[in-house]
């Protein structure tokens, strides 16, 4: 279904999880060229590792090539999509905001492109789902949601099936980018040693990397939430993913805000005020239910 949304403030105070931001816990998952690249817990009040809460894992966007460390922070503690990883410790959720390698020269540098921020994403989902144990978190219950590169990367989580598949119960794309038709500003390899890229010419490698291409039968519910007057990732990334859900008679809905630009869902960036965020969160508290 495709539901058209007013711009109108909600009661909703956001204000207790914006100053909770950080992470009750960061790990490392990994090291890339000797840099830590980490992921943060939230936990719920009163947690208990031996109860089993659901799992909300985030993937926050900055074109691939950039991510946030507030000043009250050591080093990467949850990014913009902090705030919201606090928001739903706080019903009930483990949530967990991860990073990655940031990409170099509009991701045409070996190693550093797109897939690789893919591939980072999947160790740190290999690692939340080995440690589930250890933090209470249910793997079967389990949301994700990826901003604009994030949300590209969050799709890439739900629907590439070449490697490594998990199992969502939804996934809630904002502004996401879904596909590399026009090669979206450089960023598709022009030339790549990716075992999964080498040998693919230009086209192939842009189909490759487009979750929108590689929607398939078993792909899991989605969300996709977007701003109308969005001027950095067109709206119609949003309307030809769910086009292409109905095509594989996948549920889907999409979601289009008016008057309302990109990165509007970070409280703590979007200079368009909170209306639309708090939209924008209220269309994923419907969509989920009580926990």
């Amino acid at each position: 279904m495709i539901n058209y949304h007013r711009l109108e403030d909600k009661e909703m105070d956001l204000s207790y999880a914006i100053s909770r931001h950080s992470a009750d816990k960061t790990i490392a998952y990994k090291t890339v060229s000797e840099e830590p690249i980490y992921l943060g817990y939230f936990l719920p009040p009163n947690f208990n590792k031996n109860h089993k809460y659901p799992l909300f894992v985030f993937v926050h966007g900055g074109g691939w090539s950039s991510h946030k460390i507030f000043d009250d922070q050591p080093h990467w503690q949850g990014d913009y999509l902090g705030y919201l990883a606090r928001y739903y410790a706080n019903k009930g959720f483990v949530c967990v905001s991860i990073d990655y390698r940031l990409s170099g020269d509009s991701g045409q540098t070996e190693g550093f492109g797109i897939i690789d921020c893919y591939e980072d994403c999947c160790d740190a989902m290999d690692y939340v789902i080995a440690h589930a144990d250890e933090y209470g978190a249910d793997v079967h219950n389990m949301y994700l949601l990826g901003e604009s590169a994030g949300g590209h990367l969050a799709g890439a989580l739900a629907t590439f099936h070449y490697d490594r598949q998990y199992s969502y119960k939804k996934v809630f794309l904002f502004n996401p980018i879904t596909h590399f038709y026009d090669g979206w500003k450089g960023s598709v390899p022009v030339s790549s040693c990716h075992i999964r890229l080498a040998g693919l010419s230009f086209a192939q490698r842009a189909e490759f990397l487009s979750p929108l291409c590689q929607i398939h039968e078993n792909v899991c519910e989605a969300v996709l939430i977007h701003g109308e007057c969005d001027k950095v990732v067109d709206p119609e990334h949003s309307r030809k993913f769910y086009d292409r859900m109905a095509a594989f008679s996948k549920k889907c809905d999409l979601h289009l805000i008016e008057g309302t630009g990109h990165a509007f869902l970070l409280a703590e960036y979007t200079k368009q005020g909170l209306a639309a965020c708090k939209i924008g969160i209220e269309i994923i508290n419907d969509a989920i239910g009580e926990v």
